[in-house]
């Protein structure tokens, strides 16, 4: 086959000069049932195999208690005292930055990368193509911490008041160089829960959870701002404009810079609380929080490339059009019912005759299947 023959199915888009107007931003017209017919289901379904199920085993089978680490009466570094209240809640470490995702992902697709989207309903696809992703990140760095802290079970720095052990008296240590060498003190504490979770000291879980999402956040934010576009978000400094709208661009900059660094400051505060409350050794937490900044930053670097091949909606035909150009506008790649007309019209003139010609184009019919064409259209009825 020709390379001219390969290119006779191929549609012309028309250029940013000619292309149409933008669709009304109306929260009436959202279609709902694009948003979530247009994620990678496939993806979420099995993350959440892999995480979800092998966290509830470890959690809830007796059989997979953390390893069991001997324990020395004698060792300072788990004979803290036990907090009477966490400074930082468990629900808190990933509730909290969970919101900041929810609204800087609100904020960078339908505020500061409007311009991206032809129409609400494909920013919004946006917005739960990211929320999505960061979620499932979570899930895999959590059953990545759960999994670690089975197989290691450190000891935390509160064992020994846990433990309760025989010959502490009125929680007092009474020498005894015979017990002092145990590996196992004879533990007095019936709560099997509390002792199970003195086991489980490395690595960070609040460092790890917190990690995660706001290193996805603030990962976000710094390409929406400075690479997703040509330039900067906030366009480029202009001196023909004035002292003011200089001093109002460095300002935007610097909201988003400290904003970035507010994300990563709130992960790390988070994390080291668990060091003030004697739950984890300064190790346990920069390695839970190294886990989760790590797993936030494959999944981010997974989703920026994988939004190209989430299909456009079309307000006006109402159907989900696929462009291969990446994040291009569909108002700048759309081929117009009139075109398609056009093209159709000049198709069939063509097809009477023995031979195409070689600057013949015909169009893409919509409910044809091909992995040729650069716009394929689907149908959601």
């Amino acid at each position: 086959m020709s390379s001219t023959d390969s290119n006779i199915n191929m549609p012309k888009f028309r250029s940013k000069a000619s292309a149409g107007t933008r669709d009304r931003w109306d929260f009436r017209s959202v279609n709902i049932r694009f948003i979530f017919a247009s994620q990678q289901w496939a993806t979420i379904c099995l993350t959440l195999i892999l995480a979800v199920i092998p966290v509830g085993l470890v959690h809830w089978l007796p059989a997979a208690a953390p390893r069991h680490r001997p324990a020395y009466m004698y060792d300072a570094t788990i004979s803290y005292p036990i907090a009477d209240h966490d400074s930082v809640p468990a629900w808190a470490s990933y509730s909290i930055p969970f919101i900041l995702l929810i609204i800087t992902v609100f904020v960078g697709e339908l505020l500061l990368s409007k311009s991206m989207h032809r129409n609400i309903t494909n920013a919004l696809t946006a917005v739960l193509h990211f929320i999505v992703d960061a979620i499932s990140a979570f899930f895999v760095a959590l059953v990545v911490q759960t999994a670690t802290k089975a197989a290691i079970g450190r000891l935390r720095p509160d064992f020994l008041d846990r433990c309760k052990p025989a010959a502490w008296v009125d929680g007092k240590y009474a020498f005894q160089l015979s017990i002092a060498s145990e590996a196992d003190p004879n533990c007095t504490e019936t709560d099997q829960s509390l002792l199970k979770d003195g086991r489980s000291s490395f690595p960070s879980g609040h460092a790890n959870m917190s990690a995660v999402l706001c290193t996805y956040t603030a990962g976000y934010f710094l390409w929406t701002i400075y690479t997703r576009h040509r330039s900067s978000v906030f366009g480029a400094f202009d001196e023909r404009k004035g002292w003011w709208h200089f001093l109002w661009k460095d300002f935007c900059h610097a909201l988003a810079m400290y904003w970035i660094l507010l994300m990563l400051g709130l992960s790390w505060a988070i994390a080291g609380s668990r060091i003030v409350d004697n739950k984890h050794n300064p190790s346990d937490v920069v390695a839970g929080f190294f886990l989760g900044a790590s797993v936030a930053v494959v999944f981010l670097l997974r989703s920026i490339p994988c939004l190209k091949f989430i299909p456009r909606y079309n307000a006006q035909t109402e159907e989900a059009e696929f462009l291969r150009g990446g994040e291009a506008d569909v108002a700048d790649n759309r081929l117009p019912e009139q075109e398609l007309a056009e093209l159709g019209q000049s198709h069939g003139s063509h097809s009477n005759g023995p031979s195409h010609s070689a600057n013949a184009v015909h169009p893409h019919p919509r409910s044809s299947k091909t992995s040729l064409g650069v716009q394929h259209s689907i149908s959601l009825n």
